[in-house]
């Protein structure tokens, strides 16, 4: 599935990634709990390849 975005919808995407992705990283640092630890490290990664996705479709289109 292929979304089109506008570059405010892309800026805010990135914007809230960013977030979650220091939040769950705190999240991470902070259990206590091996299994939750794991999961949240899951997330965390799945969370990272995301915010490299849309970085990617920000960057202008490279020109001949």
């Amino acid at each position: 599935m292929v979304l089109e975005l506008s570059q405010q919808q892309i800026h805010l995407l990135q914007v809230s990634l960013a977030e979650s992705i220091d939040a769950l990283r705190d999240e991470v640092v902070h259990t206590d709990t091996r299994d939750l630890r794991e999961h949240l490290k899951d997330t965390l990664e799945r969370l990272q390849a995301i915010q490299r996705e849309v970085e990617a479709q920000a960057r202008p289109a490279a020109q001949p």
